[in-house]
């Protein structure tokens, strides 16, 4: 299978006034086409710094980040957006929805913002949630929808401009068990339906054994 993210010799240092914290320490990673990754450890072990930097939010102290292989390391700010809006989907511990909006709108906004038309946003975003249950809790707000379902519209939102990688950082950090159980079955049955890779960054080790491949990693290094 086609590579779609290379993490190459990736190092990433904070400046501090005393020392330099050193966050990632020497990455090598690579996701594949269709493949979900589960990135496991504990709180400070560098799983959200690696994340930011496969989603070309922050930069590499040095190394390579090679998406759909094209090298995205040294790229201006306007063409690493460019490559976000295009290719990368994000889901957040705690949701990040819009309040003001519905579970609908939450959907269509993002695909407007990539150029679609509303029609088609709206309908790609109708079906989308239908299909994971949400077809009665269209036009509910984020503070009307219970975690599960907040969740639930995140995700959609992460894929409603059909990214080719997502990348998930404690996306069941807030949910109890059974609603853990439910994100990750969705995530899987997307990265099936969909063609879509995921990484996604836990300390929860009850929900490693749903993925392809799991990667361990520790004050900053993977194990």
């Amino acid at each position: 299978m086609p590579t779609v993210l290379k993490l190459k010799n990736i190092t990433k240092e904070f400046i501090e006034p005393r020392k330099n914290i050193v966050a990632l320490n020497n990455i090598n990673f690579d996701l594949s086409d269709g493949q979900c990754i589960c990135l496991l450890g504990p709180s400070g072990s560098g799983k959200t710094t690696l994340l930011q930097i496969a989603g070309l939010l922050d930069s590499p102290t040095k190394g390579e980040i090679i998406i759909n292989g094209k090298k995205c390391d040294h790229l201006s700010q306007e063409d690493k957006n460019f490559i976000r809006k295009q290719h990368i989907g994000f889901v957040y511990q705690n949701f990040y929805l819009l309040d003001s909006f519905s579970a609908l709108e939450n959907v269509i906004i993002p695909q407007l913002i990539n150029g679609s038309g509303f029609d088609n946003a709206r309908k790609r975003a109708k079906n989308l949630l239908s299909d994971l249950g949400l077809s009665k809790r269209l036009y509910n707000k984020p503070r009307e929808l219970s975690g599960g379902e907040k969740q639930r519209v995140s995700i959609l939102r992460a894929i409603a401009n059909r990214p080719k990688i997502i990348l998930a950082d404690e996306p069941t950090g807030n949910l109890d068990k059974k609603n853990s159980e439910n994100v990750v079955k969705i995530i899987k049955d997307m990265v099936n339906h969909y063609n879509i890779s995921f990484i996604i960054a836990t300390h929860n080790l009850s929900i490693t054994k749903k993925f392809d491949k799991i990667v361990k990693i520790s004050e900053g290094k993977i194990i």
